[in-house]
């Protein structure tokens, strides 16, 4: 990464480390996804076949695949979380190892992220203002599970206590990074329109998943760290830890 050091970044900043880390290590990032894009590849296929929605078990089978695919994309955020984090307090992707280190907190992290879909369904419905609340407030209670090894309702209260203050900040970082995510796979989902194939356009969206999701949990990192950088001195933390002092008490 051209920037690596630990600071408090502006939201155009955020958004260009977010890219400039996927670069350095994409190959790793594209791994995990592919993987996890799997499952709802094979049953989005199956269900769209004639001879499995004639076998008359095809709101089942969509059910099995949508757990599953629950399951390994809770999975993949958390590891992406996890090499992103390796890489940017300086370390080396280490794909096994944060398998490892994220496979036990899946559970954890598949109810944070009904937990977060209820929270935003709520919003939306008041007024659609409290959706961008929701965004804001609760904006990476992946990456407190992950980092900082919480449970599910400490996930949502440390999100709540590091956006303080911080709000807009980050709203603007998450609009910025799904804005441009959103565009390019109305893009993707276009082109493939045009080809008039069905099978065509859910392999291509599932390649763009592939490639560019990866994007959405690195931005969740970095506003992770970057509150905590702004809000409790990290970046010092950090450098005193790497030195081998004591970080500075609060």
């Amino acid at each position: 990464m051209a920037d690596q050091a630990l600071r408090a970044r502006t939201v155009s900043e955020l958004v260009d480390a977010t890219f400039s880390l996927y670069r350095r290590d994409a190959a790793a990032y594209i791994m995990v996804t592919a993987i996890a894009s799997v499952p709802g590849l094979i049953t989005q296929l199956l269900i769209r076949s004639p001879s499995f929605a004639d076998s008359g078990i095809s709101v089942f089978g969509a059910f099995i695949g949508a757990v599953v695919s629950m399951i390994t994309y809770a999975l993949m955020t958390g590891v992406v979380i996890r090499v992103g984090s390796d890489v940017y307090l300086g370390g080396t992707p280490d794909v096994a190892g944060a398998l490892r280190a994220v496979l036990p907190k899946t559970g954890t992290l598949i109810s944070v992220a009904i937990g977060r879909t209820i929270l935003f369904f709520l919003g939306f419905l008041a007024f659609i203002v409290g959706f961008f609340y929701v965004a804001a407030r609760w904006f990476a209670p992946e990456a407190v599970v992950v980092l900082e090894n919480e449970r599910f309702g400490a996930a949502f209260s440390r999100c709540s206590e590091l956006s303080t203050g911080r709000k807009m900040h980050i709203l603007r970082a998450l609009m910025l990074g799904y804005g441009i995510y959103f565009l390019m796979l109305i893009g993707v989902a276009a082109g493939a329109s045009v080809l008039g194939s069905e099978t065509v356009s859910i392999f291509a969206q599932t390649v763009f998943t592939v490639i560019a999701y990866p994007i959405i949990g690195l931005l969740t990192m970095l506003l992770y760290y970057d509150a905590r950088i702004r809000g409790e001195g990290f970046d010092v933390e950090h450098l005193a830890r790497s030195l081998g002092g004591e970080p500075p008490r609060s």
